[in-house]
């Protein structure tokens, strides 16, 4: 629509000027690697970054600031002349323009209209959602530390970035938000939604960060022995946390208890390097799998299965060389391991995994060897391979 607009003849015969949203310097170049638009809102072949990616946000020193993927996300578009100075674009101010006898059809005068407050509309409400992310989680995309988020919700953004002439509704921005991506500072390629995390969800990821120096410390020799969820509790004072919701959170991301957390010695072997959970569902998937070499677990939601040595609620391990697109595969109609239908359909499951990102792992004998790894290490500790894995890997 913005390229229809700005290259119709009747734009070039009205007084309608552009302001520049972002003044951070020209787009992202349709080559560059952070992935950015082409012309049209589509990725290019072999370019990196999905054709989702909005923009990215970039430093300078302290400052974060926005870099559109394609410049036409940027603009805002006024009425300039005609004693209508520096005025939106608004169904009034274009029915003067018609009135002024520019000699052009009031229909024509009217479409045009509606399609600039359009754009103009939600490349300002983008704009505004963009900034609202860097106000509230600008000590995360400084640090890349996941751990630096805050809770934040749709309905408190949206009240922040209102003002006295126009209320945005949460609606709105759950609507302009759905499926759109970041790249952040970092590099990482973030979906918006990822910015709005609950309290449990920052909890989890404080616990996770914390215990992942602890196995860092366990291997150097720094730390003796893993922290009891008491301890945990006491360093995440900030957080208010309760030692059931330490334990309950810990458990949800299937980390084990500190009396089984040995490195190497229990299921499994690389518990820290493992995701946050996400259901398995398409949408989930979509929205939180890489396109990259990895391993992954499936989780029964709520209750365990019972195996010789224990229960756990782990009933598949697996890899592949392509996380997102083998899931996805789980969840299509062609999934032929009928116990895992069977468990989605009657119960619910989630994932998570180990993304590989060594350029080894690329190679299918890169992630399968992981892959056998993961598997043994669960027979070594429940007994018996996972409930849905019908062969080893």
């Amino acid at each position: 629509m913005i390229e229809e607009v700005e290259t119709s003849q009747l734009m070039n015969r009205l007084p309608v000027t552009v302001r520049r949203l972002s003044q951070s310097g020209p787009a992202c170049p349709p080559s560059s690697t952070s992935g950015g638009l082409r012309r049209g809102g589509r990725a290019r072949q072999g370019e990196k970054g999905s054709s989702r990616v909005i923009g990215e946000i970039v430093k300078n020193g302290r400052a974060l600031k926005i870099r559109y993927a394609y410049e036409g996300f940027n603009k805002k578009f006024r009425i300039a002349d005609c004693g209508l100075r520096n005025e939106p674009i608004s169904e009034c101010g274009m029915n003067r323009l018609w009135n002024a006898d520019c000699g052009i059809e009031k229909s024509e005068i009217d479409r045009l209209g509606h399609k600039l407050r359009r754009i103009s509309s939600r490349n300002e409400l983008t704009y505004q959602i963009l900034n609202g992310i860097i106000d509230h989680q600008g000590e995360y995309l400084r640090t890349g530390n996941p751990p630096d988020l805050v809770p934040l919700t749709q309905f408190d953004l949206a009240k922040a970035i209102s003002s006295g002439n126009r209320k945005i509704d949460n609606s709105w921005i759950s609507r302009l938000i759905r499926g759109l991506k970041v790249l952040t500072p970092s590099g990482e390629e973030n979906d918006l939604k990822f910015f709005f995390p609950s309290q449990k969800q920052v909890n989890k990821l404080f616990i996770k960060g914390l215990l992942d120096r602890e196995r860092r410390g366990m291997v150097s020799g720094r730390i003796k022995e893993p922290y009891s969820d008491e301890q945990i509790r006491e360093m995440l004072s900030k957080s208010s946390l309760s030692l059931r919701s330490v334990a309950q959170c810990r458990n949800e991301m299937g980390i084990p208890s500190a009396r089984r957390r040995i490195s190497g010695c229990i299921y499994p072997p690389l518990w820290a390097d493992f995701s946050v959970l996400y259901p398995l569902a398409v949408e989930s998937v979509r929205t939180n799998a890489p396109a990259s070499p990895g391993i992954y677990e499936f989780r029964l939601k709520g209750q365990g299965m019972d195996y010789p040595n224990g229960k756990t609620p782990i009933i598949y391990v697996g890899g592949s060389g392509n996380l997102k697109k083998r899931l996805r595969d789980h969840l299509g109609k062609g999934n032929k391991n009928g116990r895992i239908r069977d468990f989605l359909r009657k119960q619910g499951c989630s994932f998570r995994y180990i993304r590989l990102s060594n350029p080894h792992f690329h190679k299918s004998a890169g992630w399968r060897e992981k892959e056998r790894e993961l598997y043994k290490a669960f027979v070594a500790t429940y007994g018996l391979a996972p409930e849905c894995n019908r062969i080893m890997p």
